[in-house]
C-alpha cells in the first residue's frame, strides 16, 4: 500500500487513508468537472483555503479530462518549485499545502524512486504509460461525500446569515420595547435580565436567534397583558374612536421608507436613506396605539431592512439604479444568456438582480474568493456591479479553467478596472453569449 510513497515522508493516519482510497478497486464513475465542482464547494468544510486552495485549483486544471475515466488514473506531475512560482510562495509553503491536501483526502502521493515527477503517454488516446506525481483518485472515490459536505456547508452558512439578520432585527425591536416600557410604566426588568443572560451564554448565531425570538414573543405578550383592561375601555368608549383613527394614522408615518419589492415600482430617492435603523426614533407617534396592539406599533421592525442586508431592487428590468457606466450597457437578459453554465452548475435561474446577490456566496466559494475580498469589492463598486463581475469570472473559469488559473485574482483585477473606468463588461458578456 505504501510502496508509492517515498521513504522520507512521515506518514500520518490521514495520509494512509488517502493512499488506501487511491488503491481502491471499485473505482467511482465521475468526470473532472463534477469532482472539481464538488471539491470547490466542499473546500471550506475541509479547511482548504488561501494558498492551499490556489494550489488545488492549479493541480485540478493540469489534469486531463480523459484521465478521470474509470479505466485511467487522474495524475498530475509538477515540481514544487514550479508551483511555488505560480502561487508566489516559498517551496516550504507549497510542501505544507500539498501535505494538507493529502491529509484532507483529496490527493495521494505517487512518488518515483528518484523523487522526480513525470508522465509518459502513448498512442493517440494519450493514455498514461508511466507516471509519478499527485493522484486525485481519493477525491474521485469521495465525490458523493464531497458533494454532501459542500451542500451541508452552504446550508449552514445560509442559516447563520439568516440568524444574524434575525439577531439584528430583534435586538432593535427589543430595545424599542424597552424604551416604550419605561415611558408607559410597564415592568420590563425580567426581559432585560433574560436578554443579558442570552448575551452571556455564548450561543452561536443560530442559537441566539432562536432565544431572541422566544424572548421577543414574551415581551409582546407582556405588553398585551398590561394593556388588556385598557383595550376594553377603547372598545367600549365611542368617544375614543376618532383618537384611535388618529393614532393609527400616526403609526403609519414613515412606512413609505420600507424597501419596495416590486421591480416596476419607482422609488423616491430622497426617502431612500430614511429607513429606521435604531431605537432612537421619536416614539411619541406610536404610543397611542402601543398598548392596544404592540404588534402594529412595531411591525416596521419586521418589514424594514437595511440596504446592507437587502439592497434596493432595480427600477427597471435591465439594470440597477444608481450605478456607474460599467453596468449601463449590461442588461439582465444579456447577463443571463452569457452565464448559462454558471446557473446550471449552481442550480439557479437569473431572473432578477436579487437572485444574483443571493448567489454571491456560492459563486465566491467556487473561485476561492474570501468573504473579506467580496465585501471589499462591494464597498468599492456596489453589490450589483460586483455580482455581475463575479458571475462573469465564474463563467469564464468554468469554461476555460486553464485560461484563468487564479479566478479570485482575476475578479479583483476586474474590480480595479471598474474603479478606473476601464472595464468593458458588456463586451465580455457579448462574447460569452455568442459561444
Amino acid at each position: 500500500m505504501t510502496m508509492s510513497v517515498a521513504s522520507f515522508r512521515k506518514l500520518t493516519p490521514a495520509m494512509v487513508a488517502s493512499q488506501r482510497l487511491a488503491m481502491a478497486n471499485d473505482i467511482a464513475k465521475t468526470t473532472k468537472s463534477e469532482v472539481a465542482m464538488a471539491l470547490k464547494k466542499a473546500a471550506p468544510a475541509l479547511g482548504i483555503d488561501g494558498t492551499t486552495y490556489h494550489i488545488l485549483d492549479i493541480l485540478i486544471g493540469l489534469t486531463l479530462a480523459d484521465d478521470w475515466k474509470q479505466s485511467r488514473r487522474p495524475l498530475v506531475a509538477i515540481s514544487n518549485e514550479k508551483l511555488a512560482e505560480y502561487v508566489c510562495r516559498s517551496k516550504r509553503t507549497v510542501v505544507r499545502s500539498i501535505r494538507k491536501l493529502v491529509e484532507a483526502g483529496v490527493l495521494a502521493y505517487k512518488d518515483s524512486p528518484t523523487g522526480r515527477r513525470f508522465i509518459y503517454r502513448r498512442g493517440d488516446e494519450r493514455t498514461i504509460e508511466r507516471g509519478y506525481g499527485f493522484d486525485f483518485s481519493p477525491a474521485r472515490q469521495r465525490v458523493q461525500e464531497l458533494k454532501k459536505l459542500g451542500h451541508e456547508f452552504a446550508e449552514r452558512l445560509k442559516r447563520e446569515q439568516d440568524a444574524k439578520r434575525t439577531i439584528s432585527r430583534l435586538s432593535r425591536a427589543l430595545e424599542d420595547l424597552r424604551l416604550l416600557a419605561r415611558q408607559e410604566g410597564v415592568d420590563f426588568q425580567d426581559v432585560t435580565c433574560a436578554l443579558s443572560q442570552i448575551d452571556q451564554q455564548g450561543y452561536d448565531a443560530i442559537g441566539k436567534a432562536e432565544a431572541l425570538t422566544l424572548l421577543h414573543e414574551q415581551a409582546i405578550e407582556l405588553f398585551e397583558g398590561e394593556g388588556k383592561e385598557e383595550n376594553e375601555e377603547y372598545d367600549n368608549d365611542p368617544t375614543l374612536g376618532s383618537n384611535f383613527v388618529q393614532n393609527e394614522q400616526l403609526t403609519t408615518i414613515g412606512d413609505t421608507n420600507v424597501t419596495l419589492y416590486n421591480n416596476t415600482t419607482h422609488q423616491d430617492s430622497s426617502n431612500s436613506n430614511k429607513i429606521r435603523r435604531s431605537s432612537n426614533d421619536d416614539h411619541s407617534k406610536i404610543l397611542g396605539l402601543a398598548k392596544r396592539s404592540p404588534k402594529l406599533a412595531f411591525e416596521k421592525d419586521y418589514l424594514s431592512k437595511s440596504h446592507a442586508e437587502y439592497p434596493t431592487h432595480a427600477t427597471n428590468a435591465s439594470s440597477p439604479e444608481g450605478f456607474t457606466t460599467a453596468l449601463s450597457e449590461v442588461s439582465l437578459g444579456l447577463l443571463k444568456q452569457a452565464t448559462l453554465e454558471t446557473q446550471s452548475t449552481l442550480d439557479f435561474e437569473l431572473t432578477n438582480w436579487a437572485i444574483l446577490d443571493e448567489s454571491s456566496t456560492d459563486m465566491r466559494l467556487l473561485i476561492g474568493l474570501s468573504e473579506a475580498g467580496w465585501l471589499d469589492a462591494c464597498s468599492k463598486v456596489g453589490r450589483y456591479l460586483a455580482g455581475a463581475i463575479l458571475i462573469t469570472t465564474v463563467e469564464k473559469s468554468l469554461r476555460d479553467p486553464a485560461g484563468i488559473t487564479r479566478p479570485a485574482g482575476y475578479f479583483r483585477a476586474c474590480v480595479d478596472r471598474a474603479i478606473d473606468g476601464k472595464l468593458a463588461l458588456h463586451r465580455t458578456l457579448f462574447g460569452l453569449s455568442q459561444v
